[in-house]
């Protein structure tokens, strides 16, 4: 009955420690051997979602930056894309800079940042396939880490401006609960922005009209599938609209009561391998 199976990465996919657990990787294979057609759907960066597919052999199209980027599993590259508008990523950094926020934007491969700290310079290994007997090092994840640099660009809104190429997504991240919650209300009311909230101190920005819903939406279109056929499985905010649309929607039992409630089945929590219970009960024959 479900011909795809889309998935949330970090508290769904992945459990605690940033794993794809083996009796998570064995159930999506088998779900994939069955024919299902099994895609991530993330606000992780291309590469980040791209090397985790490949890790369980998904194949198909996948989805990033919470549905900014449409991207092949074989190669990784772009299919589809819906950037920030200049002039919008330009007003977004003056915003957080006259606010004293700090805010970062996503290329396809980089991440564009004002000044280099501990933070955004660990961002690469913070996105790589972990290996739980390898300790998450450059010298072990090199070459994962290399598919996505961190790039100084000093004043963010000079650069937002003048930058050749597209930018997808913007981060605000604060320390400072109700300054995020009034350059959130501020930014919503541009009603020319898709805001996501991504955790409980930062929020990202993308061009509006861009979720994990419309890019599924737009994998239907390719399969020639309703979305009837859609399995999806999340625990955040961002997944909310993807759930009420899938055919299925199944949320983590660490999700919220909002998540929940939009769901239409709950499963084990990502420490209890979630994902595979729910494959094996609604997808494995």
């Amino acid at each position: 009955m479900y011909r795809l199976l889309a998935l949330d990465m970090d508290g769904t996919l992945l459990n605690r420690s940033k794993i794809i657990t083996p009796a998570v990787r064995d159930t999506l294979q088998a779900a994939i051997r069955e024919g299902v057609n099994v895609t991530i759907a993330s606000g992780r960066f291309p590469a980040s979602v791209w090397l985790h597919a490949r890790h369980v052999g998904m194949n198909g199209c996948l989805i990033a930056f919470n549905g900014a980027v449409i991207l092949d599993a074989e190669t990784g590259e772009r299919v589809q894309g819906f950037p920030i508008p200049p002039d919008a990523a330009r007003r977004i950094a003056e915003l957080a800079a006259e606010a004293g926020a700090y805010v970062h934007f996503y290329g396809y491969r980089t991440l564009f940042v004002e000044h280099m700290n501990e933070m955004n310079a660990s961002w690469p290994l913070a996105n790589v396939v972990i290996d739980p007997d390898k300790p998450l090092t450059y010298e072990n994840y090199g070459e994962q880490a290399d598919l996505i640099r961190v790039k100084q660009v000093g004043r963010l809104a000079a650069f937002a401006e003048s930058v050749s190429e597209p930018l997808y997504k913007a981060t605000i991240i604060s320390e400072d609960p109700e300054l995020l919650v009034r350059l959130y209300d501020e930014l919503r009311s541009w009603n020319e922005l898709a805001l996501t909230k991504t955790g409980q101190r930062r929020f990202d920005i993308h061009a509006a009209g861009v979720s994990k819903r419309t890019a599924l939406e737009a994998l239907c279109r390719m399969y020639g599938m309703h979305a009837a056929e859609v399995a999806a499985i999340g625990d955040y905010d961002n997944d909310v609209d993807m759930l009420g649309w899938a055919g299925l929607g199944i949320a983590m039992a660490n999700s919220s009561d909002r998540v929940k409630q939009a769901a239409d089945a709950v499963t084990a929590s990502n420490e209890e391998d979630g994902v595979a219970e729910a494959v094996r009960r609604y997808l494995l024959s």
